[in-house]
């Protein structure tokens, strides 16, 4: 197989998409097109396809209904969908019905697409490869039946214990993968790539540490042109109601919120963003009709690049930064997204600042990292020390700051040491700088 081209069958109904794509792949892989999935059925027949990647909006039969029809004819194939459309729904659906390796929305920049199916093809070549291995040991233990019958009893004994631990590692793999590699599997699909995110910031880092694989910590990013032609970009962290599982949940419903208030409202304001987010959340979880304090705290910038602004706006958490050799805070309002509230509406105040006449770091973050035990006296971290940790390497380059705050964290927590400390929550700390 490491001599031939692997091969790729792309399903979409308009015949445009498929041009450009196999004009797009052909020097890499042998591609195959198909305008329906009618088509793509016999194709599959025909040839032996290792990649499959379907539109989701197809007139005859949906994307993900396509991939549930040939998981059992054709298990190995990796299976993606490619869409238009942002929709947890379809998501979730994609996962649990057509086993779907990768969910990528357009429009599909060419170099991140290729890492991606290049990725899918590893996975596909280690399956096959794990496939050959279990052939091998069905194999080896058909010869060991063989030996002569004064073994036998002692053949019999190891075999069934190996079987006996095989049954009790599969079962516990079983029990932990369903959980958190399907939320995480879903979570993994909303994060921004970051090398989209390095298209408008040259010098950034995000430290991203989930407690429990999966995280109610996420970020969101947007690189959006206005009506009248100006270009914003939107960062935020947001640190969601609890971790783990339902963390990472709660974390879907504020990303698919931020994508409508941001992409289909067009709302920009800083604090307008929130405060329809705030509406958004008690709505979905009905919170006016029950107690449910369930919401987020979060920090959210808009920078202009061309104005050199940055317009801030936070539900509890702050803006920590640094210019002219001083550090600063904008502290963000005291009341979170969602939750209890007595007030008739919550409105979220915006706040400038500006970096025309000198450069500026800028630093947001979750609880999680200043909240750590650790320490000779197994206390929190804190945020001051954190702001201090910061000063102190701002003019490092990113990823050395990155690799300080882990560095950090490492010895903090006592790691690799009989005083070692669980980690207590997910962490997140987003640094960019602009100049």
């Amino acid at each position: 197989m490491n001599k031939e081209k692997y091969r790729i069958l792309y399903v979409d109904d308009e015949v445009d998409n498929l041009i450009i794509f196999k004009a797009a792949f052909r020097r890499y892989y042998e591609v195959f097109t198909a305008s329906s999935a009618r088509e793509g059925m016999e194709l599959l027949k025909n040839n032996e396809i290792h990649i499959l990647i379907t539109d989701q909006r197809m007139p005859e039969i949906t994307g993900v209904e396509f991939l549930e029809t040939i998981i059992a004819d054709y298990p190995e194939i990796i299976r993606m969908i490619l869409t238009g459309f942002s929709d947890v729904e379809a998501i979730i659906q994609a996962i649990n019905k057509g086993r779907v390796y990768q969910y990528i929305t357009k429009p599909w920049d060419v170099d991140e697409l290729k890492i991606t199916i290049d990725n899918a093809i590893e996975s596909f070549r280690l399956k096959s490869e794990n496939k050959q291995l279990i052939s091998d040991l069905k194999e080896a233990n058909q010869r060991l039946e063989g030996y002569a019958l004064d073994l036998e009893k002692k053949v019999e004994e190891r075999t069934a214990e190996v079987v006996r631990q095989k049954e009790i590692i599969e079962k516990k793999n079983d029990d932990i993968t369903a959980s958190l590699n399907y939320a995480k599997s879903i979570q993994e699909v909303i994060l921004p790539e970051e090398n989209r995110i390095s298209k408008a910031f040259p010098e950034f880092f995000i430290l991203f540490k989930p407690r429990d694989i999966v995280s109610g910590d996420f970020y969101w990013f947007q690189d959006k042109i206005t009506p009248e032609g100006k270009e914003k970009i939107v960062f935020t962290a947001v640190d969601c109601t609890g971790h783990g599982v339902p963390g990472a949940f709660m974390s879907l419903i504020a990303n698919e919120m931020l994508n409508e208030i941001v992409n289909e409202k067009g709302i920009i304001d800083a604090g307008k963003i929130l405060s329809e987010l705030h509406k958004g959340v008690r709505k979905v979880l009905k919170q006016d009709l029950s107690n449910s304090r369930d919401g987020m705290d979060m920090s959210l910038c808009v920078i202009d690049k061309e104005l050199k602004t940055i317009d801030f706006a936070g539900a509890k958490n702050s803006l920590v930064y640094i210019q002219n050799n001083e550090l600063f805070t904008l502290k963000g309002d005291k009341f979170p997204i969602g939750g209890l509230q007595h007030e008739k509406e919550r409105i979220f105040n915006t706040k400038t600042i500006s970096y025309t006449d000198a450069p500026i770091a800028c630093y947001i973050f979750s609880d999680g990292y200043q909240d750590q035990f650790g320490g000779p006296l197994s206390q929190k971290f804190h945020r001051q020390n954190l702001k201090n940790l910061l000063f102190q390497n701002y003019q490092q380059s990113m990823n050395v700051q990155k690799q300080v705050l882990e560095e950090t964290l490492l010895r903090w927590r006592n790691i690799g040491t009989p005083d070692e400390e669980y980690q207590v929550d997910d962490i997140l700390v987003i640094g960019f700088s602009l100049s």
